[in-house]
Parts: structure tokens; sequence; C-alpha cells
């Protein structure tokens, strides 16, 4: 028996295009991931914890015990990192790795910025810094700024507030300096983010749905239109017209739909249901659907769910016919 959860029934070819999934997931996030100051490190935490939670949650469906030692040897992680990450998602720890920098803190490095005679010059103009110690630079660094303001401030955290503020700027990678002497933080946008997870996750869940679905469970539509060639700024706006025309027009007759609905077709519990209609852009025309012009539910196979008995498939539910 494998002590990795081995799914034997599932090819290396299978394998890695659902790793090519998760990486092409991720890297659609990364212009937001670099944003938001998120580290490699970070992102890298959240995977983990999301998987833990998320084959605990499995274990318990299937009234298997979830022990630290179980869900490591399932998932591959160390027990120490399991039981970690375990006891972050039962106090409702922060995703985030890094202590968020104080308002204090920013205001008083941008004062000592403007300032003090190391780190500025003639009329309080304040001196470009370099982003890390650089040989043979005359320049002190970010570094010493935050330490001199500060002492014991994280200070890519710091830095990370003052870029989101549009207070500094990093120039050529190597340069930190000062666009302002205040610090306004611009308005977090949280609520738009959230909806940013949620429908991502929805559309996710859209084709895992269709990939794993039972005999007796419906598949879930999914169509997709893509330009057959490359267009001009002039046909995008055409058509990003056109789509928001109609799909102004299906969503509100869906919406109509809905709301009269019986009150036998409604319940207090269960699921809600939707439809999703989203413009996009892709960077290549090498994915299939280019080719087809259209693809739909069909074109996903015929992925079918059943229920594991074996502990070495723990981690798997599909059956090829």
């Amino acid at each position: 028996m494998s002590h990795r959860g081995t799914c034997k029934n599932v090819n290396k070819t299978e394998k890695e295009a659902v790793l090519d999934v998760f990486a092409g997931l991720l890297r659609s996030l990364m212009p937001v991931a670099f944003e938001y100051g998120i580290s490699a490190g970070e992102a890298s935490g959240a995977v983990r914890r999301s998987y833990i939670e998320a084959l605990e949650a499995r274990l318990r469906e299937q009234n298997r015990p979830t022990t630290d030692s179980r869900l490591g040897v399932i998932s591959g992680l160390p027990k120490a990192d399991v039981s970690a990450l375990r006891e972050a998602m039962r106090v409702g720890a922060a995703l985030s790795i890094r202590t968020a920098a104080s308002l204090d803190q920013i205001t008083s490095v941008l004062t000592v910025w403007q300032t003090n005679s190391n780190f500025s010059g003639a009329y309080g103009l304040a001196m470009d810094l370099d982003l890390a110690e650089m040989p043979g630079s005359p320049r002190r660094t970010f570094a010493d700024l935050a330490q001199t303001a500060c002492p014991g401030v994280d200070r890519d955290s710091l830095l990370d507030e003052l870029l989101a503020a549009g207070s500094v700027e990093v120039v050529d990678g190597t340069t930190v300096r000062c666009l302002s002497r205040s610090y306004v933080p611009r308005g977090a946008d949280v609520t738009r983010i959230e909806r940013m997870g949620r429908f991502l996750a929805v559309a996710t869940g859209n084709f895992v749905h269709n990939l794993l679905r039972s005999p007796d469970e419906p598949s879930y539509f999914e169509r997709t239109v893509i330009s057959d060639e490359v267009l001009t700024e002039n046909g995008r706006d055409k058509f990003l017209a056109m789509a928001a025309e109609r799909g102004e027009e299906l969503t509100t007759d869906l919406d109509t739909f809905l709301t009269g609905l019986l009150p036998a077709e409604r319940g207090t519990s269960g699921k809600k249901y939707g439809v999703g209609i989203y413009f996009f852009e892709e960077a290549t025309l090498g994915h299939p659907e280019v080719q087809a012009h259209t693809s739909g539910v069909d074109s996903l196979g015929d992925g079918r769910k059943t229920n594991a008995n074996d502990e070495v498939d723990v981690l798997n539910t599909v059956r090829r016919k």
C-alpha cells in the first residue's frame, strides 16, 4: 500500500494535466499577487492550508479519523506542518506571514526621510535609496531608513504599504524613490477582491462538477465563444459592446425566471445556483477551444465519481469506465 495516497487508476498524463490547471489558475492570479505584495511563501501557505482544510472535510465525510499523522501521510506534508496549519485554521489566523506596518511607523519613516540629513538633501528633499546593499554605492538603503525611523519594523511590509499608497516607487528594481511627503492610503477595495474570489471559485466548480459528476447528476451548462482571429482594439470594443448588451439581456431574463419560480421549487436549505457571463482575453491561440470556436460540457469528457473505500484511494474518487 502506498503511504502517499497514490491513485493507481489515474495515469501520469492526466495528473500532469490537472497540475497544469493548478499552474494556470495561479499564473492568472500573479498580477494580483504582485500588486498586493504577496510573497511566494504566502501563496504556498494559502495552498497548503486550503489543501489540509479540504482533506480534513473529505475524511470526515468518509467517517475516517482526522489525526495530524493521518493528514500528514495522505497530503505528504510533515506532521508538524499539518499541526501548525490546523491550529492556524482553528484560531482563524491570517494567511499573511508578514506583520502589517502601523500608521505611526509609516508616518515616522516618511518624516525621517524628509528631515534627517542622512536621508534628505537640500530643502528637505528625500534622497533616493538603494533597495538593497550594493557594493560601491554611496547611497544609504531603505533598510537603513527603516531601522533609523522605527527599529524592528518589518521593512518589506513597510515598503509594500508605501508602494500601495503611491508614496514611493521602485525604479529599475534597485532604487526606492519618495514621491510624497504624506501617507494617504488608497481605499482598500475588499468587496471587489472578495467578489473575485467568490466567482473564480464557482467558475472552477463548474468544470470540477462536470469532470467528476456521478451518472445521476446533471451536466452543468458551460459554453465558450472565442474569436477565430486576433482582434484589433476596435474589434475588441465592438465584441465587448455586443457581449455586454446581450449578456445584460440574458441575465435580466434569467433573473425574471428565478423570481417566477413557484414556492414548491424553492427551499430553506441546500445550495444556490447561478449563471455567470464573463468577457475575457487570451494571450495565445493554442487552445483547442479556439480551433473549435465554441466549446461545451460535452468536450469535458464523461468523468464519473464513486465513493472511495480503500485508504490508498482517499484522494481519488474517479473511476474510468
